[in-house]
Formats: C-alpha cells, structure tokens, sequence
C-alpha cells in the first residue's frame, strides 16, 4: 500500500481476500487508512480456488496450497471494527446479497461476477445489475465490475442505476502496451465513446443518463414450426 499511495493521484480501495487471515488484512487495512485510502473492501464471491479450462489452478503457490474463503456478514461488521473508513462490498450479484450486504454495514456494493472467473455459465454483471439497484433502494451507491469493454458500456451502467463502474483488463492492457501512455490512451477512447453515445441518444450529462434510452429484446423460447 505505501507504494501505491506515493505513486497515486488518484482515491485509492484496499481489496481484501479473507483467505489471508483477519491479522494479516486488518493490518494491511489500519496501514490503508494510515495512508489516506479512500475506502476499504471485502471480495466475498471466492469461496474456492480458481480453475479455468486448462490454465495453471491458482490451488497452489510456491508449492503451497491455497484455499478459497467463505466470507460472511460477520466479516463486513468486523471489517467496520478495524477502520473508519467506508467499507466496499465486491461480488455482489444478487438482491438478497445485496440486502444483506447492506445490512451488515456495507457503505457500497459492487455487482461483479470477477470478470467471468468464478462460476461457468453465471449472467453478466450487467444483468444483475437492475436487481441489487433495485434492492438497495438508494441506500447506499451501486458500482458495476466485470465486462466493461467501451464507453457504451459504461454509459448502460449508469443507465441502469450504477452509480460508477470500475475497469480492470483494459487498463491492464494499455499498462502493458505502453505503460501510463497506454493507461491515459485507454481512458481517452473510452471517455470519446461516451460522449458519442450520449450525443446520439439525447443526453447532454453523464449524470442525466436514465433507462429511457435502453431497450432490450425478451426471448420468449423457442417457437412451435
């Protein structure tokens, strides 16, 4: 954390998996909080080792074996404990989490399925999203994670009721391809693509964006020949 804090300009999260150990992330959080993070957070959708197609399982590290987590309410309620801070929730993707996530103190929610690499066959987090939106009533801010490819992407998110979205692997790619130029170039087309959809759909603000300017195509099943 103290690396990335000298090296942000902007509010940085702590994430944490409570598969470290509650000594080891309540350290990690107070030394976030010491350093002027915006926020803490709990991912609470890995309840198990990551394994896709044939890639190298994530089950062991340098030999050792590792776990997933069952993160609980309690973990929310003991995360508040540890820091005064604002406590996130990710992977969130269904109303009753949501209610209970918000229950339990969650200051945000973050509707994530963590890119696709938890469960085969899961909907979209943009899918999910109405439902939490619709769940937490306000209550708290609705960020959406996972799938975000183009600024008419985001601006469905908003739309939806997201109250912002977070974006990972495009970043990464522009890191990788040309660094921070890379990083400031990725957040340039996606910002021209905004501006472009909500010109063509009538919306002069980002923050005037409603449903009115969504529809979608109900598949009833197949059809009788």
């Amino acid at each position: 954390p103290k690396e990335w804090r000298a090296a942000a300009k902007s509010p940085l999260v702590f994430m944490a998996y409570m598969n470290r150990g509650k000594e080891e992330v309540s350290e990690y959080a107070k030394m976030s909080e010491d350093l002027g993070f915006a926020a803490v957070g709990i991912t609470m959708d890995t309840v198990k080792p990551v394994k896709i197609g044939d890639e190298v399982p994530l089950s062991t590290k340098d030999g050792k074996p590792r776990k997933g987590h069952k993160s609980t309410p309690r973990d929310i309620e003991w995360m508040k404990q540890q820091v005064n801070l604002p406590v996130v929730v990710k992977g969130i993707m269904g109303a009753e989490d949501a209610q209970t996530a918000v229950n339990a103190g969650a200051d945000a929610v973050v509707v994530s399925n963590h890119g696709g690499r938890i469960l085969d066959y899961n909907r979209a987090a943009l899918e999910a999203l109405p439902d939490v939106v619709e769940a937490v009533g306000g209550r708290v801010p609705v960020l959406l994670d996972s799938g975000v490819r183009s600024g008419g992407d985001i601006v469905k998110a908003l739309a939806l009721g997201a109250r912002a979205v977070l974006i990972g692997r495009p970043v990464a790619w522009g890191v990788g391809a040309f660094g921070a130029e890379g990083v400031e170039r990725v957040f340039g087309i996606f910002a021209e693509e905004m501006q472009r959809v909500l010109a063509m759909t009538g919306v002069g603000r980002a923050r005037d964006v409603t449903r009115a300017i969504l529809f979608r195509d109900h598949w009833e099943g197949p059809r009788p020949l």
